[in-house]
């Protein structure tokens, strides 16, 4: 049976989540990425966490391996300078490194704490680390060699984002059998 205060949460949380990469997008870089994240993790919550949280030791591993990779793709993004190729892509201009670093560390901070809401149990604000695993995992397996192939070569952040290829799979198996 599906929470009725689970899915209110998480419903409203999406709405902010939105709104604030809408607004804060640069050209529709966050708009054509972030946004179909949010849209993907607030389904993947209505089948699986809207009903029972997931069982910690079926996901919980898996997602700390993928957020310490989130820190190394982060740094080859930083380092390869992300923050002013992929706005462009989308119309958008640049952004500013230090905004770049500052959205990332707040985001890490977030997937932290979505770690201790799966250790815990907490569904009400599971939004975050479906988010993680929706877009920071599955959305940067995919995008990244989007992106390459938009460019025609390399482009900041693919090599570090071809191990989500491994991880999403593991991360979306322990999600869906650690809810039923």
């Amino acid at each position: 049976m599906r929470s009725k205060r689970v899915i209110a949460i998480a419903t409203g949380m999406a709405i902010v989540m939105i709104a604030v990469f809408w607004i804060f997008s640069s050209g529709w870089s966050l708009r054509l990425t972030f946004v179909p994240g949010v849209v993907l993790a607030y389904a993947l919550l209505l089948f699986t966490v809207a009903r029972k949280a997931p069982e910690p030791e079926r996901i919980l591993p898996a997602y700390l391996v993928a957020v310490a990779m989130q820190m190394l793709h982060f740094a080859e993004e930083y380092a390869t300078g992300f923050y002013e190729q992929f706005p462009v892509l989308f119309g958008g201009a640049p952004y500013a490194p230090s905004t770049f670093v500052i959205f990332n560390m707040c985001a890490y901070f977030a997937f932290v704490l979505g770690a201790i809401m799966l250790y815990q149990k907490v569904r009400e604000p599971m939004l975050i680390p479906l988010f993680f695993i929706t877009y920071g995992v599955i959305g940067n397996a995919v995008t990244h060699v989007i992106f390459a192939i938009m460019v025609g070569g390399y482009f900041p952040g693919l090599y570090t984002s071809l191990l989500y290829w491994v991880l999403a799979p593991i991360l979306l198996r322990g999600l869906w059998r650690g809810t039923r």
